[in-house]
């Protein structure tokens, strides 16, 4: 006979890029999952310009566990491209403006130290782009610095997903989700875990919403510079990304208080008064876009399972370096829901077991 519901090994709602991930590991391991989700109207994953950066920061700091993180996410990237036949990976040095004495002397401090030594190309007094750049005091380049094309990353593994059965079109309502005999209902579908990896709807979660998200909002210009043919990423307050043809992403702003989602008219004005400081070349605006991102104490993503109900679990708070800590942290947390590892320390929410709803 027929089971009435469909038996899964994990149900995962949300397929931004940590649902994608997690996704993608699961099914490497034969597990039998479906996924639930709604596209949301800014969302990150989908408007990201996707920066795997070394050396982040004004302070100029070298990105947490880069020499694990960044040979996984290569690696990953890879598989991705020849199962979706698609190319994502785009490996573009990051040629950073230091404008002032003080930036200068750091950059070149930085580049003396053994463990910054791979990722760091002494300055130049030479503008990378004379005809189109301003000049700035001094230039440094970092190497190991990756574009990846997240948007076009997440549609093309949700048509996969589409083609395979395994996806759900809806916005999860929380109250239809059923805990009982080791195993989550929800409609049809019967599995032994459920993985939130929600974005910023997570703050939404009586599950989780005792986790300190802090959702910011971003908002970024698509650009067209005709001719100049940047081939490298440009950081000068903020980042200019080559994607296809003459288009740019450029970005971001930040700002932790905002009323909605809908882009604003003076954050592109400031967009575009420093896209003149750095720019001598006219470019025109094709698209001003925002979205909301669920940044987390420390930097740190949250994963984990529920600790009352350990049938519900999470893999949320990636951030701004979710290009590059994504793949190892998904695989992390495949292995976690297969039983197979721990979670580290750093990223486990038992490290938030205080004020746990009892839901």
């Amino acid at each position: 006979m027929k089971p009435e519901k469909e038996q899964l090994d994990f149900l995962i709602v949300g397929q931004g890029i940590a649902g994608t991930l997690l996704a993608h590991f699961l099914l490497k391991e034969n597990q039998r999952i479906a996924v639930i989700d709604k596209p949301l109207e800014g969302a990150t994953s989908n408007i990201a310009a996707g920066i795997v950066n070394p050396i982040t920061g004004r302070r100029l700091v070298k990105s947490w566990r880069f020499e694990e993180l960044y040979p996984f996410a290569k690696q990953t990237y890879l598989e991705l491209e020849s199962l979706l036949g698609i190319s994502i990976w785009h490996e573009r040095n990051i040629v950073r403006a230091l404008p002032t004495v003080f930036d200068e002397n750091e950059w070149l401090r930085r580049s003396a130290f053994a463990d910054y030594k791979p990722f760091v190309i002494a300055t130049t007094d030479a503008a990378p782009y004379p005809g189109a750049l301003h000049p700035m005091r001094a230039w440094g380049e970092s190497r190991f610095s990756v574009q990846v094309a997240m948007p076009q990353l997440v549609s093309s593994y949700r048509e996969y997903l589409i083609r395979e059965g395994m996806l759900t079109e809806g916005v999860f309502d929380y109250s239809e989700l059923k805990i009982k005999n080791n195993a989550v209902i929800y409609g049809g579908l019967q599995a032994r875990l459920v993985v939130f990896c929600e974005g910023s709807r997570a703050t939404q979660n009586l599950f989780f919403n005792h986790l300190p998200f802090a959702l910011t909002k971003g908002e970024l210009l698509l650009i067209k510079i005709p001719g100049v043919k940047f081939e490298k990423m440009i950081k000068h307050r903020l980042f200019i990304v080559p994607l296809e043809g003459d288009i740019y992403w450029v970005g971001s702003t930040s700002r932790y208080e905002f009323e909605h989602r809908q882009p604003q008219k003076e954050k592109r004005q400031w967009l575009e008064s420093q896209l003149k400081e750095l720019l001598k070349v006219p470019f025109e605006v094709v698209e001003h876009l925002a979205g909301i991102r669920p940044t987390v104490f420390q930097h740190r993503p949250f994963l984990g399972a529920h600790p009352v109900h350990p049938e519900v679990t999470i893999l949320n708070g990636l951030g701004t370096k979710g290009a590059s800590i994504g793949p190892f942290f998904a695989r992390q947390m495949a292995g976690f829901l297969m039983g197979k590892n721990v979670l580290d320390q750093e990223v486990d929410i038992c490290r938030f077991q205080k004020n746990v709803p009892e839901t």
